[in-house]
């Protein structure tokens, strides 16, 4: 069966420095796949790559069997493949709601005429994308905050709506980087559980976490970087135990 995302030696370099090295990955469809590795291990430009904000100096990205290496983000994203970022990325004066309706923009049929004439099937459009996109904050738990300014919402709500939004854009692969970044334990647990039923909704999702329990607890496969190199990938008991994994976080020589 095609893999839903595959990768094929992906490359990045800057200069002199190797961010990322011939990495191979396939995705399936319903699956959930961390990467993880040490700060400066090439996780973020691998992101990077995939969603078309670098393109890789080598290798290939494949959807569903299609080379989607070097598109745009924007391409990418209608596509199939959403992200959410590291660092929040809201657009801090719109409302929550407002967040997630530009989301759905690329989906949006409507031509100049019924916009400048405010026609019926204008009307109709645009009561079908808030109600859309309420329901998509439903599901993150955000549905009461909605009229309110994005900036205004606590840390671990802004986290939710950047989900909220990468779901509105309707993907088929979730690249989520550090969504448990800055959680109390609680948020954590809570964070896992939403994650679980995005899985649920039938997409296959890709996560960055240094949150080990989160890890551990979610993912199907993992995939571990250091300084850009692919060291270990497999199952989460499998990568644990592995003694190049406990070398790159601790730093030492481990007996196997």
């Amino acid at each position: 069966m095609t893999p839903l995302l595959e990768t094929r030696g992906l490359s990045k370099t800057f200069g002199g420095l190797k961010a990322v090295q011939k990495v191979d990955l396939c995705i399936g469809a319903d699956r959930i796949v961390s990467v993880i590795g040490p700060n400066g291990a090439g996780k973020t430009t691998f992101f990077n790559c995939l969603s078309g904000i670098y393109r890789p100096d080598g290798g290939a990205i494949l959807l569903e069997g299609r080379d989607i290496t070097g598109r745009a983000p924007h391409q990418v994203c209608r596509l199939g493949v959403s992200r959410t970022f590291q660092n929040i990325r809201l657009f801090p004066e719109m409302t929550v709601l407002e967040n997630v309706l530009v989301a759905q923009f690329q989906h949006r049929s409507i031509s100049p005429l019924p916009l400048l004439l405010h026609s019926p099937h204008f009307r109709d459009e645009e009561k079908r994308s808030r109600d859309e996109a309420l329901a998509f904050l439903d599901f993150v738990g955000l549905a009461s905050h909605a009229e309110k300014i994005s900036s205004s919402l606590a840390y671990g709500l802004q986290r939710r709506l950047e989900i909220a939004r990468a779901l509105a854009t309707r993907p088929r692969l979730l690249l989520l980087d550090e969504p448990a970044a800055g959680m109390n334990p609680q948020e954590a647990v809570d964070m896992v559980r939403l994650i679980s039923r995005i899985r649920e909704r039938g997409l296959a999702i890709l996560l960055i976490e240094h949150h080990m329990k989160v890890v551990m607890s979610i993912s199907d496969d993992i995939l571990v970087l250091d300084h850009g190199v692919p060291i270990a990938h497999g199952a989460p008991e499998k990568v644990r135990n592995d003694p190049q994994v406990i070398k790159a976080y601790l730093g030492e020589e481990v007996t196997p």
